[in-house]
């Protein structure tokens, strides 16, 4: 908590705007290649896409999507119809669902004329897949959208915050101790707080709504539940 006024406002995405299954995802990319994947072509599937480390290199612009679905396909030799690029980045993009409450928490923060910005660690074809479901939390106006895959840098990595910082200092000259980041994973936001922002761990909805009244951003909580949360 800081008594230094926030001037400006970033939202992850996942599990603070939207909420993500990898297990959807998942089944979606092996239900391509076998009508009734098993527990352990899954678990393959799983180990594919995180375990080596080809969904981060996705989301830091290190592959581009047809190099992605290439080593999606060779994963899977022997398949009779070649799956096309577009539906490997339809399976794995076909995984959120939007977490309604926080449509009314972004509309009353741009109330108060808070400028507001997402940051987050995703790709191409995640993005554009969520930009184009009409959900009400993501129709915006957002003052300042960086994302991993543009940015060439992950959270918790110093430069996509450097990116971000400076981007907050152009629309609203904040400060590091002026801006205040909402993040579901911890190690995101101790890296925040490293480099002089404000940082809260919490989930999209009433938890989020808390951070922001406690750092005055918000007058008062009107949020009573809590939206479950999904897998990361």
């Amino acid at each position: 908590m800081t008594s230094t006024p926030i001037r400006f406002v970033y939202f992850d995405l996942g599990n603070i705007l939207v909420a993500f299954d990898r297990e959807v995802a998942a089944r979606n990319v092996a239900e391509l290649f076998h009508a009734n994947p098993t527990e352990v072509e899954l678990a393959f599937v799983n180990e594919i896409m995180h375990d080596s480390g080809l969904q981060n290199q996705l989301e830091t612009g290190l592959v581009s999507e047809a190099e992605f679905a290439e080593a999606i396909r060779k994963s899977f030799p022997g398949t009779m119809d070649p799956i096309d690029d577009a539906a490997i980045l339809r399976a794995i993009s076909d995984m959120f669902t939007p977490i309604e409450t926080m449509t009314d928490v972004l509309g009353r923060v741009r109330q108060t004329g808070m400028p507001i910005g997402i940051l987050s660690n995703t790709c191409q074809a995640h993005w554009s897949w969520v930009r184009s479901q009409s959900y009400g939390v993501l129709q915006g106006p957002f003052d300042v959208e960086v994302v991993s895959y543009e940015a060439r840098s992950m959270k918790p990595d110093r430069m996509i915050y450097e990116v971000a910082e400076a981007r907050a200092r152009d629309i609203n000259q904040a400060k590091p101790e002026e801006i205040l980041f909402v993040d579901d994973r911890e190690e995101n936001v101790m890296a925040a707080r490293q480099y002089g922002w404000n940082a809260e761990v919490c989930w999209g909805g009433a938890t989020a709504e808390e951070v922001l009244v406690r750092y005055g951003v918000l007058p008062e909580c009107r949020l009573i539940t809590e939206p479950l949360g999904m897998s990361s």
